[in-house]
């Protein structure tokens, strides 16, 4: 992945791209790529006892994003007008991660043969929902009803949640032609990725104190609070098959660094782009060590 975002920063440096090419990344990204991932995961059959399973996950979501919503608002404050645009990056990019990008095929290496993927789901579905309603307000400082119920990720899980419901799965043209476009998801991010690293000409030495900040928020506070909550729920829920699994996927989901769409958001809506790319590169790096050790710590409690 990492190898993707220095490509895209050679081929950025090279053709000289500039927030117009940035734009159009992000908005093939947000508007095309990520709503095909979302219906492609639900082109499944049927189960009864696994919508049961998504509904505790999707609950346990939103009890887990909140959580993480009301730490990102006590410890990340707008102390002036200027700090503002950088306050608002890192409050939703301590909310939303990059469970998508790095979720997927890390539940999928933790968890092999067992429905984890599946599960995550559930949490992807959440945190898109989540995202474009909450998550818009707090970059905008609006709202807008329409926008949200046009949104293609909005559609996109109305009509993969429809997509399971029904008896049948989607002809193999189609699936495979939405397979496509979606496999290009984590490839784009990390393309982004890179462009935006291009930007660090304009690096300033108030954003490595920033990030570690949000680091230590994320990865100290924001786990032992997430931590808590799965604990919970595995102990009230102990009458739920797989709901052990069901906690550790959304466990290590809320801790996967910044996600990539925070990026695109910065792009999309004229944020800064330089920090933003930063702040997901430190989330990652941080994480490669904090995620593992997360999770070793949630052994031992289970």
């Amino acid at each position: 992945m990492l190898l993707i975002a220095f490509s895209g920063y050679i081929v950025t440096k090279k053709f000289a791209f500039g927030e117009k090419e940035q734009k159009f990344v992000s908005k093939i990204l947000t508007y095309f790529i990520n709503p095909c991932l979302i219906i492609s995961r639900f082109n499944m059959d049927f189960n009864l006892e696994k919508l049961k399973s998504l509904s505790i996950v999707f609950l346990l979501s939103f009890v887990i994003h909140f959580a993480m919503l009301i730490l990102s608002v006590l410890f990340i404050r707008k102390r002036t007008f200027i700090d503002k645009d950088l306050a608002d990056i890192e409050r939703v990019g301590i909310v939303f991660t990059n469970c998508g990008f790095i979720g997927i095929p890390l539940i999928s290496g933790v968890f092999p043969e067992s429905n984890g993927v599946f599960y995550l789901l559930a949490y992807i579905v959440c945190f898109n929902f989540l995202l474009w309603t909450v998550g818009y307000y707090m970059i905008c400082g609006r709202i807008n009803l329409k926008n949200v119920i046009t949104n293609p990720n909005i559609l996109a899980l109305v009509i993969g949640l429809l997509i399971f419901c029904l008896p049948f799965t989607l002809p193999e043209v189609i699936a495979s032609t939405i397979n496509s476009i979606s496999s290009m998801n984590t490839a784009m991010a990390m393309f982004l990725l890179g462009m935006l690293f291009v930007t660090f000409g304009s690096f300033k030495k108030e954003y490595l104190y920033r990030a570690l900040k949000v680091c230590l928020v994320k990865y100290v506070f924001v786990a032992a609070l997430v931590l808590l909550i799965v604990f919970g729920a595995n102990y009230l829920l102990q009458g739920i098959q797989e709901i052990r699994l069901i906690c550790y996927v959304c466990f290590i989901a809320a801790l996967c660094p910044v996600g990539m769409t925070v990026s695109s958001f910065a792009v999309l809506f004229g944020k800064d782009e330089s920090y933003t790319a930063f702040l997901t590169l430190m989330t990652s790096l941080v994480s490669l060590f904090m995620l593992p050790l997360s999770v070793l710590l949630a052994e031992h409690i289970f």
